[in-house]
């Protein structure tokens, strides 16, 4: 089988639900081809649209039958087995510029996308409209179906990042899943376990789902919880492995100064008391010679030592006067200049 170079997409059907394979070959413009694969031949469907053909899709029930959607707002189901230049067994005006269409599996169920609405439609009930789903902010680019459990779920993306998934079944918006490109196509595994979508600027993204469900208690739902391999279990800090586990691969230790405890004329000074300092520093039996140095080299810095000196009540003085008739006299106090 050769397809026409105007040929732009090829949609073929389930190889599993029809015993007769067909290929649906649609143009950019308003024309498309459906071919018999098991004998080659081809119906050629002109003059289907007013408009270019973005979207097709073939029915999972019947092997001669497939939809069509384009950018004049229609949506139009054909049967094969018309005569080529046959109309339309059923046309649908979506309402918006037609971005994808996707039969749902049972067949008589329809979804399309356009504009930033996703609607469903009953195609046995002759195209009426059941719900219409206006979640995303931008278009909806494509459409595909999931495997989620034992249930099929109907997921959408859109230029404005977003996968949302759509539960049918209820009418209800499951799960939203957000990128940081705008996405155009998506597609799932037929188990359901693996996720592909296409962004603008040509970057793919793959996910796994998780075998287990040991998330279930956590907020939102897990129907569609992607991750690669399980977190470890936390070790028990009860347990001596605990504290001899060593450095995980991706842990970076920064170490903090530790923190020096001062002494209270030194905490002191730091308040810029300094008069308190020098009677603190004095009175304490446990301060050295080298202490009180210190604090009185620290006075003389700062110019404060006169005025601390000339503070000092009698009992405070009789502390520094003894301090200096036991000490001037020692070699490393006669370089304290201003004492």
């Amino acid at each position: 089988m050769m397809a026409d170079e105007a040929s732009r997409r090829i949609f073929p059907t389930e190889p599993a639900s029809h015993l007769r394979p067909r290929t649906l070959s649609v143009k950019s413009l308003i024309s498309s081809s459906f071919w018999r694969s098991f004998r080659s031949s081809t119906l050629h469907f002109s003059s289907l649209h007013r408009d270019y053909i973005r979207a097709g899709a073939p029915s999972p029930v019947s092997p001669d039958v497939f939809v069509t959607g384009s950018y004049d707002h229609a949506v139009k189901i054909w049967d094969a087995r018309a005569d080529s230049g046959a109309s339309s067994v059923l046309s649908i005006n979506h309402g918006h510029l037609v971005e994808s269409v996707l039969f749902l599996p049972s067949g008589g169920l329809l979804a399309t996308a356009g504009g930033n609405t996703v609607k469903i439609w009953d195609v046995i009930a002759g195209g009426k409209p059941i719900y219409s789903v206006e979640t995303h902010n931008k278009t909806v680019t494509a459409l595909t179906l999931a495997k989620v459990r034992d249930d099929t779920r109907l997921l959408s993306v859109s230029i404005d990042g977003y996968l949302k998934s759509f539960d049918f079944s209820r009418f209800k918006i499951t799960h939203s899943m957000q990128y940081p490109a705008p996405l155009l196509s998506v597609a799932f595994s037929p188990t359901g376990t693996i996720r592909v979508v296409g962004t603008n600027n040509g970057a793919m993204y793959m996910g796994i789902k998780k075998k287990k469900d040991e998330f279930e208690g956590q907020i939102g739902s897990n129907d569609f919880a992607w991750s690669v391999p399980l977190p470890e279990k936390p070790t028990s800090r009860k347990n001596i492995r605990y504290f001899k586990r060593g450095q995980s691969e991706g842990d970076f230790i920064i170490r903090m100064p530790e923190k020096v405890k001062l002494k209270e004329h030194d905490r002191l000074l730091k308040k810029f008391m300094h008069k308190d300092a020098l009677v603190s520093v004095l009175k304490t039996k446990q301060t050295t010679s080298i202490n009180i140095m210190a604090v009185l080299e620290e006075l003389v810095t700062r110019k404060k030592l006169i005025n601390c000196i000339s503070n000092l009540d009698n009992d405070e003085l009789e502390l520094l006067l003894s301090f200096i008739s036991k000490k001037a006299t020692q070699p490393w106090c006669i370089g304290v200049h201003g004492f």
